[in-house]
């Protein structure tokens, strides 16, 4: 990653990752947080039933 010129290296915790699994469990992050919205608005306050 190029910044300001000189080259920056990643963050320790990213390095030598592959970065198939990076995307995955991002994925899995996101849909965990969509169906956290889901579960939300079918129980507790947001339920109208």
């Amino acid at each position: 990653m190029k910044c300001g010129g000189k080259w920056v290296k990643w963050p320790i915790l990213l390095e030598g990752f592959p970065l198939w699994i990076i995307g995955t469990v991002a994925g899995i992050l996101v849909i965990g947080l969509i169906g956290i919205f889901f579960y939300g608005s079918y129980s507790g306050l947001g339920s109208s039933l």
